[in-house]
């Protein structure tokens, strides 16, 4: 299976280290760099410190006035950014920017009705930061056109939040009726909120008719789904239709949840697939902290026993595996949630959530899943190098290609190890040579 790599904040460990940091990849499978956000670090530990020039005519050939002008990074450390660039390019690697523009973007925007979907602002970042790496192939979008799957507000989202004013405003625009997307969600919402185990237990099996009937999903109910789906999916092809317009053309990836939740983020995998030049799937399943599968199904299971106390936890479960269709083997209760993941949960929930992903689209090799065990920067409990490991096999059993680690700063010796065995040669574990950094050295302690 093939490997790439993300760095991040802080960038300077990897850059001020490459060639043997970069030797000690290839070795172990390396073939492909994800890098950014584009900050330095500053004087105070935070990253504020842009590591690309400004370029305002990228905004300006479009009809923007871009922000104030700022400074440029540090010629120094731009260098160095460039010199590790270079290295990985002739290595073969395939580059590509995280969230190309966050922290380093002039701004400037057309008004709604001449850009509603922001294709223009986008294509001005991304030739901004596009025309400063001439070695990168494209970038990648974090969770871009998500809705949101949390069913109450953790960590940035919340399904049934009402709509503010401004996406009211942007729907609108968009060619959407406002007011009927509002009755739609509040329908929904109130039908979440009344739930009776007669109800659940009725449905439970049923079916996608008897689904419908458990939630009472109206026209309007409709409506608000569709709007999610169709909304996201157009955004992407204006954007992607900017990007293409580009002086070179520029790989477009998404970071996705996993299609376990893509419903409810209403990304279409299948439709994405003529958008989007790959699809990293979350291949994130740990409990608590933030966007882990067992995680996300545990607070869904305590909010829709706290707004229907009728119910019991078996009932919430099945709700859920009713709205989401996720069901996890041998999990009947929160109580099993803290047992860590049996075996079947690897041969069913990750072996079929890989293979769902792969039959959406027109080449396997567009999967890249993030792959990552919990800790920070999600806040998750942690998953062992074993889970690692059964993660990596039950994805390679469906299909996979070839994945990304998220991300180099929180990887360990034990994770580096079942990395290398995958998709390299064996790691020598040598304190004087590379060593990853979330394990302490041994003369540490």
């Amino acid at each position: 299976m093939e490997l790439w790599m993300r760095i991040g904040q802080p960038l300077e460990p990897v850059m001020d280290d490459y060639p043997r940091i970069f030797d000690a990849w290839e070795a172990g499978g390396v073939r492909g760099l994800v890098f950014g956000r584009l900050l330095f670090a500053d004087a105070n530990g935070g990253f504020t410190v842009p590591a690309i020039p400004a370029r305002p005519e990228a905004y300006r050939h479009r009809g923007m006035e871009p922000g104030p002008a700022r400074n440029g990074p540090p010629a120094d450390r731009e260098r160095q950014l460039h010199r590790m660039l270079d290295d990985a390019k002739r290595r073969g690697w395939e580059l590509l920017v995280f969230c190309p523009g966050q922290g380093t973007a002039l701004g400037g925007s057309l008004p709604l009705a001449a850009d509603p979907y922001g294709a223009q602002y986008t294509a001005a970042v991304w030739e901004e930061v596009f025309t400063a790496l001439p070695q990168a192939d494209g970038g990648i979008m974090d969770g871009w056109t998500e809705a949101p799957y949390e069913l109450v507000y953790h960590h940035g989202n919340a399904v049934f939040a009402e709509l503010t004013a401004a996406a009211r405003e942007r729907a609108e625009v968009r060619g959407w009726d406002a007011a009927r997307l509002e009755s739609g969600r509040a329908h929904l919402a109130a039908q979440f909120r009344q739930l009776t185990p007669s109800r659940v237990r009725y449905a439970a099996g049923g079916g996608l008719l008897a689904g419908l009937a458990l939630f009472d999903l109206d026209e309007d109910g409709l409506y608000w789904l569709r709007w999610r789906r169709q909304d996201s999916l157009r955004e992407g092809q204006a954007v992607r239709r900017e990007l293409d317009r580009l002086p070179r053309r520029v790989t477009l990836g998404n970071g996705l949840r996993s299609a376990a939740f893509s419903g409810m983020t209403a990304v279409d995998f299948a439709a994405w697939d003529e958008v989007a030049d790959y699809l990293l799937v979350k291949h994130y399943f740990w409990h608590r902290g933030f966007d882990g599968l067992y995680g996300t199904v545990a607070r869904w299971v305590r909010q829709l026993g706290a707004w229907n106390p009728s119910l019991s936890e078996r009932d919430c479960f099945t709700v859920v595996r009713t709205w989401l269709g996720i069901d996890l083997p041998e999990v009947r209760s929160l109580a099993d949630l803290e047992l860590g993941f049996p075996q079947a949960f690897f041969d069913q929930v990750v072996h079929d959530e890989t293979a769902r992903a792969l039959a959406a689209v027109s080449n396997p090799r567009k999967i890249v899943p993030w792959v990552d065990t919990g800790r920070m920067p999600h806040g998750g409990d942690p998953m062992t190098s074993g889970d690692l490991h059964r993660i990596l096999d039950a994805s390679s059993r469906a299909g996979l290609q070839r994945f990304l680690f998220h991300n180099h700063g929180h990887l360990t010796t034990a994770e580096w190890s079942v990395i290398c065995r995958w998709c390299g040669q064996p790691w020598v574990e040598d304190p004087a040579g590379y060593w990853p950094p979330a394990t302490p050295k041994p003369e540490t302690y």
